[in-house]
């Protein structure tokens, strides 16, 4: 049970949605089974629009499917905690979507069964995100992450040119999502942030949570207090963090709300 409640709650649907997969490939064989989740353009051009969604868990059940979600999960999850579940979904499904809009525009570019490009998207999202750290490939092998992209381009020339623009999409998704806060706050997908009343304290402490940060009430008797230039300062950047993620704040901002929270702590001490 403590291994299912760290997995993320986007990450637990897309772990979810492929053993439904799975359950209809094993279920289903006399009506063709993951062929009816994959990514066919003729059928597409036809109607069978549930394709352009669906064909990452048309791959069946076998043993590079399991190790692919396997290593899919640990990038996936650390990705959603960084830029919220909201956003990550919009990664996930917007590169499946892209890549397979994409894939129409070239025969035998349409993208092949399996998780290659949502992995694609979500790995490159995390390199982004964690550019000076060090993985293990295969658990053995030590890189850095920001060879990782390069790499990745390689493997991909290494496939048929039709099928360049469908697999490097999710690349410049993720990239545009992670360092431009492209589709990160839309007033089509995004609720905005709500305002305290007219002359009212924010409440400014945080608490993580997978769809961003939750805060508590501060002391109630400095509800009604004046807010003072530092403290709308810190107000701006929370509502920035509430909107965009934390990936979003810089350097100065993310000092200001670690002095911010200090200051609450020496506060809370002396009462």
């Amino acid at each position: 049970m403590a291994v299912i409640e760290r997995i993320t709650p986007g990450v637990r649907l897309v772990l979810m949605l492929v053993l439904m997969g799975w359950v209809w490939y094993a279920l289903a064989p006399s009506l063709g089974g993951g062929e009816w989740l994959a990514n066919v353009p003729q059928r597409i051009l036809h109607g069978q629009i549930w394709r352009l969604l669906t064909y990452p868990f048309a791959a069946g059940i076998s043993a590079s499917a399991l190790v692919s979600w396997a290593c899919f999960a640990p990038f996936a999850c650390s990705v959603e905690r960084s830029l919220g579940s909201v956003r990550f979904r919009r990664l996930f499904w917007g590169s499946t979507l892209l890549a397979s809009l994409l894939g129409l525009l070239l025969p035998g570019g349409s993208p092949v069964p399996g998780p290659s490009i949502p992995f694609l998207a979500t790995g490159t999202a995390f390199c982004l995100l964690n550019w000076r750290h060090t993985v293990y490939l295969m658990m053995v092998i030590p890189i850095k992450v920001k060879y990782l992209i390069p790499l990745t381009l390689v493997g991909i020339l290494t496939t048929p040119p039709a099928a360049w623009l469908a697999l490097c999409s999710p690349l410049a998704l993720a990239y545009m999502m992670v360092k431009h806060n492209w589709l990160m706050q839309t007033e089509l997908f995004s609720k905005p942030a709500s305002r305290a009343a007219a002359g009212g304290r924010r409440r400014s402490r945080l608490s993580d949570d997978f769809n961003g940060p939750k805060v508590t009430p501060i002391r109630p008797d400095l509800a009604k207090a004046p807010l003072s230039a530092a403290e709308t300062q810190v107000d701006l950047i929370l509502d920035k963090l509430r909107s965009e993620g934390m990936s979003s704040l810089t350097g100065t901002e993310k000092e200001v709300l670690d002095s911010h929270s200090r200051r609450l702590r020496h506060g809370d001490e002396r009462m």
